[in-house]
């Protein structure tokens, strides 16, 4: 094999791994497009959900009350019963989404750790990189789950932190591959060669059937998100009552 191809075959492995973690963090893109203009924040009390357009608070209180900018909203008695559903079904709805971000970097690290454990030169470079793989995970999912709220943007904030964490480390881990590459194409060792390109050639097979099976349970929760997302559409659907300038309750919209 020549220098190269060495370094092709090595440059192909981590493009595999990374476009794998990458697309494993789209799992809702082909179930449902969920969009809203408004920023939930979940209290013990309270939901306040806030325009990111207008600034305006709509605020969800037990017992199906709701208020507007502080000003209690005027419902009828099936109103209330509709705000009473959105309220719980919101309080269900947003862990299980940071739930399935957090499963979605376990993912998308798994990938990465599994290319890092195949170049490693030595059994401790082995563990010193799967220990600060770990600790990059770790501290992302600190932080998705400290989210506040969650609002029209935080799927795609959430995901630009899995991918430039996972393209940290594969910049670190090319570094790591291109000095054994340029190391073994210049030592003449044909034996060394070859162990490195067989390396390479097993990352596709080995990542695909570590990340497959866990990817298949995060499409089917990803799915019953959907659903979840689509009857607070329908419920709120059904909502009579109008917002103070007369425009009508949109706090969630599902394409389907």
């Amino acid at each position: 094999m020549t220098f190269r191809t060495l370094l092709g075959s090595s440059a192909l492995a981590l493009a595999f791994a990374a476009s794998t973690a990458v697309a494993k963090i789209h799992v809702d893109g082909d179930h449902c497009d969920v969009q809203s203009n408004y920023s939930t924040r979940i209290d013990g009390n309270r939901i306040t959900l806030t325009n990111d357009s207008t600034k305006s608070v709509l605020t969800l209180l037990p017992g199906g009350r709701v208020e507007v900018d502080g000003r209690p909203l005027s419902l009828s008695t099936s109103d209330a019963a509709h705000f009473a559903d959105l309220e719980r079904g919101i309080r269900a709805i947003i862990p299980e989404a940071k739930a399935l971000a957090v499963d979605a970097v376990g993912i998308a690290f798994e990938a990465v750790g599994h290319v890092s454990t195949a170049f490693a030169s030595d059994a401790h470079q082995a563990r010193e990189s799967a220990e600060r793989i770990a600790r990059t995970a770790d501290e992302l999912k600190r932080s998705i789950n400290a989210r506040d709220s969650w609002g029209p943007h935080s799927d795609r904030e959430v995901e630009d932190l899995i991918e430039r964490s996972v393209g940290s480390l594969i910049g670190e881990m090319v570094g790591n591959i291109t000095a054994q590459a340029v190391k073994v194409a210049l030592s003449g060792d044909d034996a060394a060669v070859a162990e490195l390109e067989a390396r390479a050639g097993s990352i596709e097979k080995n990542v695909e059937k570590a990340v497959e099976k866990r990817a298949r349970e995060i499409e089917t929760r990803a799915d019953a998100l959907c659903e979840r997302a689509k009857d607070l559409d329908r419920i709120e659907a059904q909502i009579d009552a109008k917002l103070p300038d007369g425009s009508a309750i949109d706090l969630v919209r599902v394409k389907r």
